[in-house]
């Protein structure tokens, strides 16, 4: 009974809170995107294409693609460079230590004759006393792969030294390091010997031995001197050890500088301008001092400033590889395939690169073995070219196969041809000359099974065509006129094809060389045959209208019922070059109009051409649509857009190509009202 009573309790709270509180309302906008599209010539309303040649007629230019070489497409291979080097490159210090063995030391006798005047007999020692020797200026220890240790003996005795056998020893194990004898030596002369280091394992701790020593006897008395002697200076040179705990000098040492030739199967290129790439650099370390790497490609630059990277490699801990890696854009670069000396020797296909290693010595004694190293990657991968120039090679293409023909696809039966020309175009984008040869063309119609092959008197030899201007798309084009007189391009096209099928040979400078070495390929650059319908039309005061429906999912969109107000975004590209109106309408289920909407603003700006007409730039142009409170229910019920576009003409003989688009992106942006 309690439980139940304190249930109601709560419950009743609940309700007379809720009664209450007061409702909540707000707005917020939610954008979803809704459809895209792109309107052509071959989207032409077929209602709106008529043969009517008594007011301002316009020219259509119809370009079916038939073949499309692109087999002087030219990219560079990629390059790269695996280098090491191991304590084998790395040097020490030549340095020079002095050590003197005395009178005193050689006889003590002559401590207690010190600084008297008698003659000295002549001397015959053997295994005379050690004499300590620290060579911890050289280094700590180092097993030496080569090298050469000068031993230099300076007589000061008042004697002549006849014979004196020196030997150098390890202390740590008696190890001998060097021996060698010396002959007849005057007073106040020196000898050297050379002696070499190589397998020899040398610590800074070492003794000097004379083993022998042999003197004549003075002539006369001479001053006895018991702090001079036999001077020893020991001098370590092009030391390269296999094994060494020392501090190693500044030394380079890696240094290259040479010229790479590549095979760019074919093509003979000078320059190569990058438009995308990259060059990606790697350097590895167990060395345990600190290493700079410089690397310089002359033949690459950016806004004339060569390319070169900077790598700092802190000396690594024992047992640890120190690793950098640097990936470098290389879009923008010219890349010079002349050589590294090209005022010299002008070539072709070669890159040039310079890289030096060095050792940045910090002072510190290190050890390294044979088992470090330095370890350098790097490659230019990757590359595409904006444009390449050279000599592209002399090539030959032959292409069997087929093309669509797909010709007005929404106007079939209704459009009225008075009059048409048909040619085959070539169009050049290549800067090398050409030569064409279409060995076949027939024109097949897939419903009816009927193929025409096509009779052209002017195609039964070669077409030559020019290259073209050094100017990113454009191209040198060639046209073959087809009539009824010199063909059956009447009974070709009436065929009404979906497809082309072709046999086609293409030639690249078909006369070799001519240009010197001033051939070029952009990144689009080709050869394309086109066969190209002309036939003059003529539109309705209006213009030309081009229509679209797109299928739209309006009741999808989340709560569409709390919707108060809808905007329509239309990012509109225009490639026409023309002003074009556009209308826009909502369709129910069945395709019935739910009333048009304004656009605003309703005006879109025409695109640029090329000179011909074609297409170069399109304008953009964001229009709005606004769908008010009252109209939502429309938008509700709506299950797709209905989109005509009017291209407006300018009252002048002008040629319009079916390559034009009209690119449309749609976005819905709603503002919903929120009730608690």
């Amino acid at each position: 009974m309690v439980r139940n009573l304190a249930y109601i309790l709560v419950l009743t709270a609940l309700v007379l809170s809720a009664c209450s509180r007061k409702a909540a309302r707000w707005d917020n906008n939610v954008a979803v995107p809704l459809f895209s599209t792109e309107m052509t010539l071959n989207d032409i309303d077929k209602r709106y294409l008529v043969n009517n040649l008594t007011d301002s007629s316009y020219t259509l230019v119809y370009d079916n693609l038939v073949y499309n070489a692109r087999s002087l497409r030219v990219t560079a291979p990629d390059t790269s460079l695996n280098t090491a080097f191991t304590l084998r490159r790395l040097k020490l210090s030549d340095r020079s230590i002095v050590q003197r063995i005395t009178l005193a030391q050689i006889n003590p006798t002559f401590r207690l004759l010190d600084g008297q005047t008698i003659a000295v007999p002549a001397q015959n020692q053997t295994n005379l006393n050690p004499v300590d020797i620290d060579a911890s200026a050289f280094f700590e220890t180092a097993t030496l792969d080569s090298g050469f240790l000068d031993i230099s003996i300076n007589n000061e005795l008042p004697v002549k030294v006849t014979l004196l056998v020196f030997e150098l020893q390890n202390a740590s194990d008696g190890s001998v390091v060097a021996k060698d004898s010396f002959l007849n030596i005057d007073q106040g002369s020196s000898a050297t010997k050379s002696i070499s280091l190589r397998n020899k394992t040398v610590s800074k701790s070492l003794k000097g031995v004379i083993r022998r020593l042999i003197t004549e006897p003075s002539n006369g008395p001479v001053l006895i001197d018991a702090s001079k002697g036999v001077e020893v200076t020991l001098t370590v040179r092009n030391l390269r050890p296999r094994d060494a705990i020392a501090a190693f000098p500044n030394q380079n040492v890696i240094e290259q500088d040479e010229a790479l030739v590549l095979d760019m199967g074919g093509p003979q290129v000078k320059f190569f301008k990058v438009k995308q790439g990259s060059l990606k650099l790697r350097v590895e370390s167990t060395i345990q001092e600190n290493m700079t790497m410089v690397l310089k490609i002359p033949s690459a630059s950016l806004n004339g400033v060569p390319l070169e990277r900077v790598v700092k490699m802190p000396g690594a801990k024992p047992g640890v590889t120190e690793r950098k890696e640097e990936t470098v854009d290389m879009s923008g670069y010219l890349l010079d395939y002349r050589g590294k000396n090209p005022t010299v020797k002008d070539t072709v296909n070669t890159f040039h690169q310079i890289m030096i290693v060095s050792l940045d010595s910090s002072g510190r004694k290190v050890q390294v073995t044979l088992n470090d190293s330095l370890r350098i990657y790097y490659a230019l991968t990757g590359l595409l070219p904006e444009y390449a120039t050279g000599y592209m090679g002399q090539t030959l293409n032959n292409s069997v196969g087929k093309a669509p023909f797909a010709l007005f696809k929404g106007a079939d039966g209704n459009i009225l041809f008075k009059d048409f020309k048909a040619s085959v175009l070539v169009k050049n984008s290549i800067g090398a000359e050409g030569r064409v040869r279409v060995k076949s063309l027939e024109s097949e119609n897939i419903f009816s099974g009927n193929k025409v092959k096509l009779s052209a008197t002017p195609l039964n030899g070669d077409v030559f065509i020019g290259p073209a201007p050094f100017v990113y798309g454009q191209t040198t084009d060639k046209q073959v006129v087809l009539d009824g007189s010199n063909s059956n391009i009447k009974a070709f096209v009436e065929n009404l094809p979906q497809y082309i099928n072709y046999d086609i040979d293409i030639e690249t400078n078909p006369n070799g060389n001519v240009s010197n070495w001033k051939d070029f390929v952009f990144d689009n650059s080709s050869a394309e045959i086109y066969l190209r319908l002309e036939a003059p039309v003529s539109f309705t005061v209006g213009g030309l209208n081009l229509r679209d429906t797109q299928g739209i999912e309006a009741a999808s969109l989340p709560q569409v019922q709390r919707v108060k107000s809808a905007t329509v975004i239309f990012d509109v590209e225009n490639d026409y070059p023309f002003e074009v109106d556009m209308d826009f309408a909502l369709l129910d289920q069945y395709g019935n109009a739910l009333g048009d909407v304004t656009l605003t603003p309703g005006t879109i700006m025409p695109g640029k051409t090329t000179p011909s007409g074609e297409p170069l730039v399109a304008s953009r142009t964001v229009l709005r649509a606004t769908i008010p409170k009252e109209r939502i229910e429309s938008l509700r019920k709506a299950h797709a857009v209905a989109i005509k576009a009017r291209v407006t003409g300018n009252g002048t003989q002008q040629k319009i190509y079916n390559t034009y688009k009209l690119k449309v992106k749609t976005s819905l942006q709603a503002e919903y009202e929120a009730q608690f």
